[in-house]
Protein backbone atom coordinates (compact mmCIF):
# COMPACT_ATOMS: atom_id res chain seq x y z
CA UNK A 1 0.00 0.00 0.00
CA UNK A 2 1.15 3.30 -1.09
CA UNK A 3 2.69 5.46 2.14
CA UNK A 4 0.13 8.68 1.70
CA UNK A 5 0.63 11.94 3.64
CA UNK A 6 -1.71 12.18 6.51
CA UNK A 7 -4.77 14.51 6.27
CA UNK A 8 -5.63 17.23 8.18
CA UNK A 9 -7.56 16.45 11.42
CA UNK A 10 -9.13 19.49 11.90
CA UNK A 11 -13.01 19.48 11.67
CA UNK A 12 -15.13 22.20 10.31
CA UNK A 13 -18.07 24.03 12.47
CA UNK A 14 -20.29 21.98 10.14
CA UNK A 15 -18.55 18.60 11.06
CA UNK A 16 -16.98 18.26 7.74
CA UNK A 17 -12.69 17.12 8.09
CA UNK A 18 -10.24 19.66 6.58
CA UNK A 19 -9.10 17.42 3.12
CA UNK A 20 -5.35 19.01 3.04
CA UNK A 21 -2.61 17.07 3.80
CA UNK A 22 -1.03 17.35 7.16
CA UNK A 23 2.48 18.96 7.93
CA UNK A 24 4.90 16.06 8.50
CA UNK A 25 4.80 14.68 12.25
CA UNK A 26 1.73 17.29 13.00
CA UNK A 27 -1.67 16.55 13.25
CA UNK A 28 -2.96 19.50 11.13
CA UNK A 29 -2.20 21.38 7.90
CA UNK A 30 0.03 24.79 7.95
CA UNK A 31 -3.15 26.69 7.90
CA UNK A 32 -5.19 24.65 10.54
CA UNK A 33 -2.02 24.36 12.80
CA UNK A 34 -1.53 28.13 12.83
CA UNK A 35 -5.09 28.86 13.92
CA UNK A 36 -5.11 25.93 16.39
CA UNK A 37 -1.40 27.39 17.92
CA UNK A 38 -3.53 30.96 18.55
CA UNK A 39 -5.59 32.20 21.30
CA UNK A 40 -7.14 35.50 20.74
CA UNK A 41 -6.81 37.68 24.25
CA UNK A 42 -9.73 40.28 24.70
CA UNK A 43 -7.98 43.78 25.99
CA UNK A 44 -11.66 44.69 27.74
CA UNK A 45 -12.42 46.58 31.01
CA UNK A 46 -12.50 42.45 32.47
CA UNK A 47 -9.44 41.45 31.01
CA UNK A 48 -7.95 41.06 34.67
CA UNK A 49 -10.57 37.64 34.66
CA UNK A 50 -8.36 36.83 31.83
CA UNK A 51 -10.82 35.51 29.53
CA UNK A 52 -10.51 34.42 26.05
CA UNK A 53 -12.21 32.96 23.17
CA UNK A 54 -11.86 31.25 20.39
CA UNK A 55 -13.33 32.22 16.74
CA UNK A 56 -13.90 29.54 15.04
CA UNK A 57 -11.70 29.54 11.47
CA UNK A 58 -13.99 31.66 8.90
CA UNK A 59 -14.07 28.80 6.51
CA UNK A 60 -18.25 29.14 5.50
CA UNK A 61 -21.42 30.23 6.68
CA UNK A 62 -22.04 27.94 9.56
CA UNK A 63 -18.51 29.13 11.19
CA UNK A 64 -19.51 33.00 9.98
CA UNK A 65 -22.63 32.29 11.53
CA UNK A 66 -20.93 30.37 15.18
CA UNK A 67 -18.44 33.66 15.42
CA UNK A 68 -21.78 36.05 15.30
CA UNK A 69 -23.50 33.86 17.92
CA UNK A 70 -20.06 34.28 20.02
CA UNK A 71 -19.57 37.83 19.50
CA UNK A 72 -23.47 38.36 20.47
CA UNK A 73 -22.96 36.93 23.69
CA UNK A 74 -19.85 38.41 24.58
CA UNK A 75 -21.77 42.02 24.04
CA UNK A 76 -24.59 40.80 26.30
CA UNK A 77 -22.71 39.69 28.94
CA UNK A 78 -19.88 42.99 29.08
CA UNK A 79 -16.71 40.24 28.16
CA UNK A 80 -15.85 43.11 25.38
CA UNK A 81 -16.18 46.91 24.67
CA UNK A 82 -18.54 48.41 22.17
CA UNK A 83 -14.93 49.29 20.01
CA UNK A 84 -13.86 45.84 19.58
CA UNK A 85 -17.64 44.63 19.05
CA UNK A 86 -18.19 46.88 16.27
CA UNK A 87 -14.80 46.25 14.80
CA UNK A 88 -15.56 42.31 14.99
CA UNK A 89 -19.16 42.65 13.82
CA UNK A 90 -17.89 44.61 10.43
CA UNK A 91 -15.23 41.92 9.87
CA UNK A 92 -18.08 38.79 10.28
CA UNK A 93 -20.18 40.95 7.44
CA UNK A 94 -17.05 41.33 5.77
CA UNK A 95 -16.88 37.60 5.48
CA UNK A 96 -20.62 36.78 5.47
CA UNK A 97 -20.32 39.06 2.11
CA UNK A 98 -17.30 37.15 0.94
CA UNK A 99 -19.03 33.82 0.93
CA UNK A 100 -21.38 34.77 -2.06
CA UNK A 101 -18.17 34.98 -4.48
CA UNK A 102 -17.00 31.68 -2.68
CA UNK A 103 -17.41 28.05 -4.46
CA UNK A 104 -17.81 25.63 -1.95
CA UNK A 105 -18.39 22.27 -2.57
CA UNK A 106 -21.92 20.95 -1.73
CA UNK A 107 -22.43 18.94 1.15
CA UNK A 108 -22.72 15.56 1.35
CA UNK A 109 -23.48 14.01 4.41
CA UNK A 110 -20.83 11.00 4.01
CA UNK A 111 -17.85 13.72 4.32
CA UNK A 112 -19.34 14.59 7.88
CA UNK A 113 -17.05 13.17 10.44
CA UNK A 114 -18.99 11.36 13.02
CA UNK A 115 -16.08 10.15 15.76
CA UNK A 116 -13.47 12.90 16.16
CA UNK A 117 -11.04 10.03 17.27
CA UNK A 118 -11.15 8.35 14.30
CA UNK A 119 -10.00 11.84 12.06
CA UNK A 120 -6.29 10.41 12.41
CA UNK A 121 -7.13 7.33 10.55
CA UNK A 122 -9.20 8.68 7.55
CA UNK A 123 -6.48 8.63 4.46
CA UNK A 124 -5.90 11.65 2.13
CA UNK A 125 -7.98 10.81 -0.82
CA UNK A 126 -11.00 9.27 1.03
CA UNK A 127 -13.80 10.11 -1.18
CA UNK A 128 -16.66 9.47 2.03
CA UNK A 129 -15.84 9.27 5.81
CA UNK A 130 -18.47 6.84 6.11
CA UNK A 131 -21.28 4.65 3.40
CA UNK A 132 -25.09 3.65 4.42
CA UNK A 133 -23.91 0.12 4.66
CA UNK A 134 -21.72 0.46 7.39
CA UNK A 135 -25.47 1.14 9.47
CA UNK A 136 -28.65 -0.34 10.11
CA UNK A 137 -31.67 1.41 8.58
CA UNK A 138 -34.59 2.68 10.69
CA UNK A 139 -36.50 -0.69 9.28
CA UNK A 140 -34.08 -3.34 10.37
CA UNK A 141 -33.35 -1.62 13.67
CA UNK A 142 -37.28 -1.95 14.05
CA UNK A 143 -37.26 -5.20 13.18
CA UNK A 144 -34.11 -6.60 15.17
CA UNK A 145 -36.24 -4.86 18.18
CA UNK A 146 -39.16 -6.86 17.73
CA UNK A 147 -36.66 -9.74 16.99
CA UNK A 148 -35.55 -9.53 20.93
CA UNK A 149 -38.95 -8.78 22.32
CA UNK A 150 -40.12 -12.61 20.65
CA UNK A 151 -39.46 -15.56 22.76
CA UNK A 152 -36.46 -17.73 20.88
CA UNK A 153 -38.39 -20.74 19.60
CA UNK A 154 -37.34 -24.22 20.68
CA UNK A 155 -38.18 -27.64 20.17
CA UNK A 156 -39.18 -30.22 22.98
CA UNK A 157 -36.16 -31.39 24.21
CA UNK A 158 -33.97 -27.84 23.84
CA UNK A 159 -36.90 -26.44 26.28
CA UNK A 160 -36.11 -29.67 29.04
CA UNK A 161 -32.95 -28.97 28.85
CA UNK A 162 -33.02 -25.32 29.40
CA UNK A 163 -35.37 -26.34 32.31
CA UNK A 164 -32.98 -28.72 33.83
CA UNK A 165 -30.27 -26.03 33.66
CA UNK A 166 -32.46 -23.47 35.97
CA UNK A 167 -33.05 -26.25 38.11
CA UNK A 168 -37.01 -26.15 37.50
Amino acid sequence: MPNYPSRCQHIKVDGIQCGSPSLRRNRYCFFHKRYHEQRIHLSSKQARRNRSFDLPVLEDANSVQVALMQVLRMIATGDIDQRSAALMLYALQTASNNLRNVRFEPIDGHDVILDPREARDTPLFASEQWCDEDYMTEAELEEQAEQAKKPAKMDLGELLLARLDQGL
